[in-house]
């Protein structure tokens, strides 16, 4: 790892690290509860901010960013950590921001874009679905993710993409999350399974994001003690899996 695991929190939530890194952050996080709560804050407004309506930004928009992340100093350390304490939530988001590691323009520029969103909507201005409701799954999805007992467990090696999920036993619900997931074959789709005592359960359909990101909630309850599979299915789904899954993660 080529910096100190502390500034990669942000990187981490944005799905921005190469395999190696990522596995040697996972591994931080497991004794870095302060790293560990950042992350889960990260991702939950992420989570908030992916179901929000959305404009196409003005054409000199990036290169404002750019301009700017070019010009802006990085907080040392001791100051990005008493900032954090006087900020609290807000400054947990400053892991986007980096200490002491520079990161490529492009992902400093999207780090930027999160950070002001997320600014905008602490401001009390919401977040709303398309249709103008609160969305109720979205809000689902960031309350796991930000759960003080979210426990984050990484699939088998060997299975598509980097596939993980976020469990939380005081919420009894699951998010499955994923990077680098390649499209479903034609006619074909994701579907998500929880595997306990009586059997596979659906637990839904994956819709795959650019760059094959996906962030899901599990349908139905989720005690951390199943194993989540991934299968590909016929369009619409199957009442049973009929493939060996792709990715599985064993909560327990």
């Amino acid at each position: 790892m080529s910096a100190s695991p502390h500034d990669l929190t942000g990187a981490y939530a944005l799905d921005a690290l190469p395999e190696t890194e990522r596995a040697t952050f996972e591994r931080h996080l497991d004794t870095c509860p302060a790293c560990a709560g950042e992350v889960r804050g990260l991702q939950a407004a992420a989570a908030r901010l992916g179901a929000a309506d959305t404009a196409p930004p003005p054409a000199a928009l990036w290169d404002r960013i750019r301009a700017e992340v070019a010009t802006t100093p990085q907080l040392p350390a001791p100051a990005v950590r008493a900032d954090r304490r006087r900020a609290g939530r807000s400054g947990a988001l400053a892991g986007l921001r980096g200490r002491g590691r520079r990161f490529p323009p492009l992902l400093a520029a999207a780090a930027a874009l999160l950070l002001a969103a997320v600014s905008v909507a602490a401001l009390g201005l919401g977040l709303t679905g398309r249709s103008g409701r609160p969305a109720r799954t979205t809000d689902l999805v960031a309350a796991v993710l930000a759960a003080p007992d979210a426990r984050r467990v990484a699939a088998r090696p060997g299975g598509s993409g980097q596939a993980a999920v976020v469990v939380s036993r005081e919420r009894g619900r699951a998010v499955f999350v994923a990077g680098g997931l390649p499209p479903a074959p034609a006619a074909r789709t994701y579907q998500l399974w929880v595997l306990g005592g009586s059997g596979p359960r659906p637990a839904g359909l994956v819709e795959v994001g650019p760059g094959g990101r996906v962030t899901r909630l599990l349908d139905g309850p989720v005690t951390g003690t199943e194993r989540v599979a991934m299968t590909v299915e016929r369009a619409g789904g199957a009442a049973r899996p009929t493939t060996e899954p792709v990715v599985v993660v064993d909560l327990a």
